[in-house]
């Protein structure tokens, strides 16, 4: 936080990705803190759950329903907020609440929209209806112009987003990677650890193990590579876990795959270090090759080889950085493939892999030149 701006974070309390509420936290237990100088206020919410669809909507209204009640909260008792900045990733019901601020105290409203809805539903089958389809696509293009300025993630929702708002208050605004990341410190904590680690060559996945991420492909690919001096290293956790899980049993892979589950950002130096290359994965979906996940970011910053599975941009990201390899999304077999041939290179090789993502982090996503970037948009919106 800069020393003249005052910033309170509105939240709910944390229980992604493991669907329980992070011990230490309740409903009433540490739902106002002090981070770094910045107010931080957790609402309360439904936990997720094992994620099924109605604890879903039951995790989505609940967390509506808290921001609401605080949104008036502010609009009556509280002083004029100067800007209200929503971090959009899913669900868009965030984005609503700070409509009311900007009607009753005149804000300016800033959406950072990196889940583009409706497309995201429909590319995740959880829609079909065209005629609803149809209604939340004049919802979101009604929800845009509400707002002052929208900020996009990826290049390509920059088309997207200015059709739907019909002037030029677009602008791409990529994600970063936390510091932890470009310091590669890691928590303390991470000395009581105890985990083993496999000698042979060692590929990671970090982040939400979901449907999204397209893990029947990236078993195929497993699959492949099976026989292989190739071991499978996953931190984090999510919806697909127990089915990945199963499946790694049933076909007699448990000796070259290691689940280790979530762990705060501040723990992930300690894990990528143990790592040779690191990977990632979108589903072949129209709506995912205009995406670049921020786990892609977290590598590079880290000087780690990438591959990737994905189509679209994310793909030429990984071309144009040289920063490892890129497959099309659902091809498993070039998938299997390339990691076959990273495990065969020297050191060294998949070293300058990693060296160069870090410089192309550095040039295009680094903190700083998002700070700059807002604080810019901030003082002349």
């Amino acid at each position: 936080m800069d020393n003249d701006n005052e910033v309170t974070v509105i939240t709910g309390v944390p229980n992604y990705p493991s669907g329980n509420i992070f011990e230490g936290y309740g409903i009433f237990k540490r739902n106002r803190e002090l981070y770094n100088g910045i107010q931080v206020i957790r609402l309360p919410l439904i936990p997720r759950g094992s994620g099924t669809k109605f604890r879903l909507v039951l995790n989505y209204l609940s967390y509506f329903i808290s921001c609401l009640i605080y949104t008036f909260y502010i609009v009556l008792f509280k002083k004029k907020y100067d800007v209200v900045f929503v971090h959009h990733t899913s669900p868009v019901l965030i984005a609503f609440h700070p409509i009311l601020i900007k009607f009753f105290r005149n804000s300016k409203l800033i959406l950072w929209d990196l889940d583009m809805w409706p497309d995201t539903l429909v590319a995740m089958g959880i829609i079909k209806s065209k005629y609803l389809i149809k209604n939340l696509e004049a919802l979101m293009k009604w929800l845009y112009k509400k707002y002052d300025y929208i900020l996009v993630g990826s290049k390509s929702f920059e088309e997207i987003a200015l059709k739907r708002i019909g002037n030029s208050n677009v602008s791409y605004f990529p994600n970063w990677a936390e510091n932890t990341f470009t310091d590669n410190v890691h928590s303390k904590e991470c000395e009581k650890l105890n985990f083993k680690f496999p000698e042979e060559f060692k590929i990671m996945y970090a982040g939400n193990i979901g449907d999204a991420q397209d893990f029947e492909n990236i078993f195929k690919a497993m699959q492949l590579l099976k026989d292989k001096p190739i071991n499978w290293l996953f931190v984090g956790d999510g919806r697909k876990r127990k089915w990945l899980e199963k499946q790694i049993e049933e076909h007699n892979m448990t000796h070259r795959v290691e689940f280790y589950g979530s762990f705060d950002v501040s723990y992930m130096p300690y894990f990528f270090k143990r790592a040779d290359v690191m990977f990632f994965s979108l589903k072949n979906e129209e709506i995912f090759t205009k995406t670049v996940p921020a786990k892609l970011q977290s590598y590079m910053a880290s000087r780690k080889a990438v591959v990737g599975m994905i189509s679209g941009e994310g793909n030429s990201l990984i071309k144009s950085s040289n920063c490892g390899y890129s497959v099309e999304s659902g091809d498993y077999k070039s998938f299997a493939r390339v990691i076959e041939d990273l495990s065969k290179m020297v050191p060294s090789e998949i070293e300058t892999f990693g060296e160069n993502g870090f410089n192309y982090y550095q040039e295009h996503y680094s903190l700083n030149k998002r700070k700059a970037q807002l604080r810019l948009l901030m003082e002349n919106i």
